[in-house]
């Protein structure tokens, strides 16, 4: 079997700040600079990818980080490190002295997210607001809908003709597959009469 690689993802999104952008620049350039120097002689190709790979790898992880989703788009970079820490607590909670400090870091926890949920909203309002005064109904009729509608998880269970649910996804292909024929395939019972037409009498017509 071929081996497993995992794809590292680092946060990219910190190259907008225009310190941390003139940082990694100057990092990597730091670590080619010694690259441009050497002969051909000196070096071969899958060499000089081993290196390339290994100096944007590293300097992503020392000056970027690993890039860590957000479910909700109120969650900051501090709320994020603290569920670093507080994964790393998870071990030792059931021991007195790790208990109490899983407990303070979940807290924290729970007041920065509501105090970052309020100020994610106040901050989608005052956008509304603007786009109004500037009459960007679209934009502003976008973010309330962002702001009101409530989103729904994927079903991943349907119910066969008896109502009993089915989880498997092969018998759910096979119900989808049962229901679609035979919401589909039917026989048409069309009125051939429809198709007779009465001939008209030619002689009587008048021009309009």
């Amino acid at each position: 079997s071929k081996p497993k690689y995992t794809r590292l993802k680092f946060d990219l999104e910190k190259l907008r700040d225009p310190n941390v952008l003139e940082s990694f620049q100057a990092m990597i350039g730091g670590r080619f600079a010694p690259l441009t120097i050497m002969s051909n002689e000196d070096t071969d190709t899958d060499s000089m990818i081993t290196t390339f790979n290994t100096a944007v790898t590293e300097t992503a992880s020392e000056i970027l980080g690993k890039h860590r989703q957000k479910k909700k788009p109120w969650i900051t970079a501090e709320i994020l490190d603290l569920c670093d820490k507080r994964r790393e607590l998870r071990k030792n909670r059931f021991e007195p002295e790790g208990s109490e400090k899983y407990k303070e870091v979940n807290n924290n926890i729970k007041r920065y997210m509501k105090k970052a949920k309020e100020n994610w909203i106040g901050e989608q309002c005052s956008e509304i607001e603007e786009n109004l005064r500037k009459k960007n109904s679209k934009r502003a009729y976008q973010l309330v809908k962002d702001l009101t509608t409530v989103k729904q998880g994927k079903a991943t269970t349907v119910q066969d003709r008896s109502g009993k649910c089915l989880t498997e996804e092969r018998q759910i292909l096979n119900r989808w597959t049962k229901y679609c024929f035979e919401l589909y395939n039917y026989k048409a019972n069309g009125d051939p009469s429809v198709l007779n037409c009465t001939q008209t009498d030619t002689e009587n017509d008048h021009p309009i």
